[in-house]
């Protein structure tokens, strides 16, 4: 996938109306689509990166007042894709370290991901995408300690001012709280 872009809509119906028209527009392929806390809409495409930012552009001029924010990433990480697309290689439960980071928007930890693991020899172990985070999402990476913060360094970067909550850095994370909570 040469792009993905994410809307995020403050309004469920004229956001799926807008995700239509994307559609409808551009020969994107529709990643997800999902209902998000407190009563919010996010639509990810993937594609060419012009078939993308014509999608992208398409959703904003019908409900442009209801975009919340925006995100298109050119060259992203193979694993923002697999992520989204449910395509997970099974859970290696052997990581060294993991971090997290914590935003406010879903467009932000998106940036934040593709940054962190261009960024290090860090994985992305899993994305969780503001449904009972009260409209925050979390990315969660793992490697071994050194690679870990570089990675949230790096995606710490990719995040928009004031839309950081917070990130950590956890060594020799015990085994089955990692496998119970990713």
């Amino acid at each position: 996938m040469r792009a993905i872009g994410l809307l995020e809509f403050k309004e469920i119906t004229r956001g799926v109306y807008a995700a239509d028209v994307m559609l409808k527009g551009a020969p994107v392929e529709l990643l997800l689509i999902d209902n998000i806390c407190p009563g919010k809409l996010i639509v990810l495409i993937g594609g060419e990166v012009s078939a993308v930012k014509n999608a992208i552009s398409r959703g904003k001029e019908v409900f442009n007042e209801g975009v919340i924010e925006e995100v298109v990433l050119t060259n992203p990480h193979p694993s923002l894709s697999t992520v989204f697309l449910q395509k997970r290689q099974p859970k290696k439960l052997n990581y060294n370290s993991i971090g997290i980071i914590e935003t406010l928007s879903v467009s932000s930890a998106i940036k934040a991901a593709d940054k962190a693991v261009k960024g290090a020899n860090a994985e992305i172990i899993d994305i969780k995408i503001a449904r009972f985070l009260g409209g925050k999402a979390i990315v969660v990476l793992g490697g071994e300690i050194s690679a870990v913060k570089v990675a949230i360094d790096a995606g710490i970067s990719a995040v928009q001012k004031g839309k950081l909550v917070s990130s950590t850095v956890v060594a020799n994370i015990n085994e089955k709280l990692l496998e119970m909570w990713v």
